[in-house]
């Protein structure tokens, strides 16, 4: 029989994954996909849209630079400071607003689509502008939207609205972003998975084969990546677990 060795820097696809019975796991950028992209240096890397609403808001003092402030010689305010490593990839708006966009709270409805006066009678939203973006670049991802929220009245609020001004409830419980992440295959399948799961089971039990032969078959700082990953993930599904235990406790 012949023996073939894999060599050590192996050229891995930034869209490798591994795959086990209902579970697709997602790496993290190792070094060993840097050739890859080398040879694909003509392919852009997907554009993304990221939107945050904080309902409380921020105070304007602490979050904008100051107002003679142009270009990126300004000095970083309070809130800004905590981005400085993405000092140079940031531009800071100031004096944007929605004018017509009144009913205080409820108003968040309209982050993303400055429809006028939500709180009006016969009041109908439209598209969002993560929607709207969705539409024309969510093809270059896995994933063409997520609309993720904390302790948000699903059927109420959103920052996500059709083009027919219908609301997209956010989704709010990290055992359902988890699964929809990373279980993957057929009804039976994702439903067996969730109850490993449930029962303290790791999604890499599935892929532990695959994740010891490309431990192997990478570089040492691969191996510590990729064990510094797997790690988060074990210890993500640790605390999704005790969330759901807790979830079945009476409240005192």
């Amino acid at each position: 029989m012949k023996t073939v060795n894999l060599s050590t820097q192996i050229a891995l696809s930034r869209r490798h994954f591994l795959r086990g019975t209902g579970v697709a796991l997602g790496l993290p950028l190792l070094d060993a996909m840097w050739s890859t992209f080398a040879r694909a240096e003509t392919k852009p890397v997907p554009r993304r849209f990221f939107a945050i609403c904080n309902n409380l808001g921020v105070l304007p003092s602490k979050f904008f630079p100051a107002a003679d402030a142009k270009g990126f010689n300004y000095q970083l305010s309070p809130y800004l400071e905590e981005l400085k490593a993405h000092r140079n990839e940031l531009t800071v708006f100031s004096g944007v607003s929605h004018p017509d966009v009144d009913a205080g709270h409820p108003a968040d409805n309209c982050f993303l689509t400055a429809a006028p006066h939500p709180s009006s009678g016969g009041f109908r939203n439209t598209i969002s502008l993560d929607q709207f973006a969705a539409e024309h670049i969510g093809n270059q991802t896995r994933f063409p939207s997520l609309t993720l929220g904390v302790n948000i009245q699903a059927g109420q609020h959103s920052l996500s609205w059709t083009s027919g001004g219908v609301l997209i409830p956010s989704e709010e419980k990290p055992s359902e972003i988890f699964k929809r992440m990373f279980v993957t295959g057929t009804p039976a399948e994702v439903q067996a998975q969730v109850r490993r799961l449930a029962l303290g089971q790791s999604v890499m039990d599935s892929v532990a084969e695959q994740t010891r032969r490309l431990q192997n078959n990478v570089g040492a700082r691969d191996r510590e990546r990729l064990d510094q990953y797997m790690t988060g993930v074990r210890d993500l599904e640790k605390r999704l677990g005790q969330a759901a235990e807790w979830e079945q406790k009476p409240k005192p």
